[in-house]
């Protein structure tokens, strides 16, 4: 969340005191660092966002254009949308394994059952978002940094708050 944020106030501010091949080289020579950092500390794990940062930091670089900053939230989710579709198709849930990791709170079977069988609808909320952000793509620089550092946070929220009313509805305990 922090690293999202981060990067869209890196981006616009940047853009609107450089040329957007300066604020490519920029982010490439902040991010490849961080990209060889995290493959010799933890090899393939945590290496995907400086990896993108790093691909999107060179291509603006060499192609000088700002519609590449705008792409990197595309990828991301649809990253996410990948993984929902692969839950849903190939019946292989992921959510209750994540919340189970939730330091300091117990999951009963029921929860974590609930929780796995919401993987479609939060493939249909990506997907929702993953419209949104490609019609942002278009939109003037301020349309998009809204929507990537507010809008879908608040989509986000706003369906968790409807699962989470909908579970309370059923009476899921």
């Amino acid at each position: 969340m922090l690293v999202t944020l981060l990067y869209v106030l890196f981006i616009v501010v940047g853009l609107r005191f450089f040329e957007p091949h300066v604020v490519g080289v920029t982010l490439f020579a902040i991010a490849a660092p961080w990209t060889v950092y995290e493959l010799v500390k933890n090899r393939f794990k945590n290496v995907l966002v400086p990896l993108a940062a790093t691909t999107v930091g060179f291509l603006v670089w060499y192609m000088d254009s700002v519609m590449v900053f705008k792409v990197l939230p595309v990828l991301i989710t649809s990253l996410f949308l990948v993984k929902f579709l692969e839950a849903v198709i190939f019946k292989r849930p992921f959510l209750a394994k994540m919340v189970q990791k939730t330091p300091k709170v117990v999951w009963s079977e029921e929860k974590l059952s609930f929780i796995d069988s919401a993987h479609m609808y939060w493939l249909v909320v990506t997907t929702i978002n993953m419209v949104l952000q490609i019609g942002v793509l278009f939109a003037p620089m301020k349309i998009w940094a809204l929507y990537t550092t507010v809008g879908w946070y608040m989509l986000f929220g706003g369906a968790l708050a409807l699962q989470i009313i909908y579970g309370k509805v059923r009476g899921v305990k």
